[in-house]
């Protein structure tokens, strides 16, 4: 009986065997404490970007370094709204980033809400490292953008985040209506490299650190921004805008 026993515990995986359940106990409170810090670490984060945000001085020079309007408001990438608007939001995104996904439904209603006076530029920034797919995502964009179908394409690509293979790409290229031989051949050969890198190369030139990252008449906001801080802004710009033409 006692060899039975002697057997029956060699037989038991580690995890079975009194070390490796105070090992599992031990790693489990630590990833605990660790996802807590992580958790915590964020919400300070956002707290302090939405204290920054609700107090905007877009009126002081001390409050906003403008680098020159024309580096960032590139003419050639899309928009949505009037190409001469007084207000001009350029956002620097990444198809696979979650945050870039968080803020999207923002932007479409700011967009509808302010057709006539503000204008959204998208430019690629897709991060390499952590996003494997935001590359090709990016290029299949410009594809797209090249058939007049960007920004249907853009919420395809926010909506299916979770697969951006190159395989579902030309699938969802498809769902539009895409001249798909004109579509396959722009991908394939990478058509549009050259512009997402250019976009790659004035988002390092801007000290982008993350995405999403704004442009508001040339103010430098980051982060996921709320619609209703998008409408704050907004409307403050509008407002020092009809100031400075009443003078």
């Amino acid at each position: 009986m006692a060899n039975e026993d002697k057997k029956a515990k060699k037989l038991r995986k580690w995890h079975q065997k009194w070390w490796g359940i105070i090992f599992l106990l031990l790693f489990s409170v630590g990833l605990l404490y660790v996802g807590m810090f992580i958790y915590q670490l964020i919400v300070i984060v956002e707290a302090q970007t939405q204290i920054n945000l609700q107090n905007p001085d877009f009126s002081s020079s001390a409050s906003m370094a403008t680098i020159a309007r024309s580096f960032i408001e590139t003419k050639d990438d899309p928009f949505l709204g009037t190409e001469k608007a007084d207000i001009v939001i350029v956002e620097f995104s990444d198809f696979q980033c979650p945050f870039c996904k968080e803020v999207y439904p923002a932007l479409k209603e700011i967009s509808q809400e302010y057709q006539t006076s503000v204008k959204i530029i998208y430019r690629d920034i897709p991060n390499l490292t952590n996003h494997p797919d935001a590359a090709n995502a990016s290029l299949a964009a410009n594809c797209a953008f090249e058939q007049k179908k960007f920004w249907e394409y853009h919420d395809l690509l926010f909506d299916n985040q979770a697969d951006l293979s190159l395989v579902n790409l030309k699938q969802l290229a498809a769902k539009l209506n895409l001249n798909m031989p004109q579509f396959n051949q722009c991908l394939d050969s990478r058509q549009y490299l050259s512009e997402v890198q250019n976009d790659l190369q004035d988002g390092l030139q801007l000290g982008i650190t993350g995405t999403p990252t704004f442009f508001i008449n040339g103010a430098k906001v980051a982060g996921v921004i709320p619609y209703e801080t998008f409408k704050l802004i907004i409307e403050k710009l509008k407002q020092d805008t009809a100031g400075a033409t009443n003078k």
